[in-house]
């Protein structure tokens, strides 16, 4: 007995027989990397995307609790805080 499924894709994104989409972990990171971009909003990158909001936000929360790895910045993307250090009155 032969089994086999279809799969369509469609913005990077598979879709299943289902209709469902599934979002492969490497796309999941790429989108959640747009919105660590300062000024950036989550609802502008889950509409550029057509993806709904809230599952932009889990996928944030996935990556926070260490389940979803993100891409390494670029070093041109890299930002500098700068340290101020001063001596503490005794």
């Amino acid at each position: 007995m032969e089994h086999s499924s279809e799969f369509l894709i469609k913005s990077g994104s598979l879709i299943c027989p289902s209709g469902r989409r599934r979002w492969p972990n490497e796309l999941k990171a790429q989108i959640v990397a747009e919105t660590l971009v300062e000024g950036v909003k989550v609802a502008d990158v889950a509409r550029r995307h057509n993806i709904r909001a809230n599952y932009l936000s889990d996928w944030r929360r996935m990556a926070r609790e260490g389940k979803l790895v993100l891409p390494a910045l670029d070093s041109d993307e890299a930002d500098f805080t700068p340290l101020v250090v001063y001596q503490a009155a005794v």
